[in-house]
């Protein structure tokens, strides 16, 4: 995304398009893309802020991004942006180096590399309601994720009780 997203994003709402750091140009995305050899690590916030929250007078900064971030890094994939390596290397291995996380042989995600779809507000779990990728085709769903060695999503729900997550650091 862009600054010039800025307008489809927000819908006549500004604030919609609140992030930190901004929306750059796309000469700046360009760049990125085309430097990926120094970019040790790709990650998202997940910012579940509702729309009531971001068309307010002081919209909070950030998208939902957690449950989009993969598909949109997949769907680059197809488009030969980059390589299932690459977005292997800075989605896990890089940061798991760089942050001195453990090993974790009991968790993994499973993806159908080949399914296309629209993004909709209305698939995702979050709490917040909404997406600025609503209507967006991309290429690769998650199927499942299985947390030590419990399946904490499948068939699109969420099959584990609040707090199951835990700081893999401890």
């Amino acid at each position: 995304m862009t600054k010039d997203d800025i307008p489809a994003i927000g819908q006549g709402h500004p604030g919609r398009g609140e992030v930190r750091p901004r929306l750059a140009t796309r000469e700046d995305a360009d760049a990125l893309w085309a430097n990926l050899d120094i970019i040790d690590c790709f990650a998202t916030d997940h910012a579940p802020h509702t729309l009531a929250e971001k068309d307010g007078d002081s919209p909070p900064p950030g998208f939902p991004g957690l449950e989009t971030n993969l598909p949109l890094l997949l769907t680059a994939v197809s488009e030969g942006r980059l390589t299932i390596n690459d977005q292997q290397s800075r989605m896990g291995n890089n940061p798991r180096k760089i942050f001195n996380l453990p090993e974790q042989p009991e968790t993994w995600v499973e993806v159908d590399e080949r399914a296309t779809y629209e993004m909709r507000a209305s698939d995702l779990q979050s709490r917040c309601g909404w997406t600025p990728f609503e209507g967006w085709k991309v290429k690769g769903r998650v199927r499942k994720v299985v947390l030590r060695g419990k399946t904490a999503f499948g068939d699109g729900e969420v099959l584990v009780e609040p707090g199951y997550g835990r700081n893999v650091r401890v």
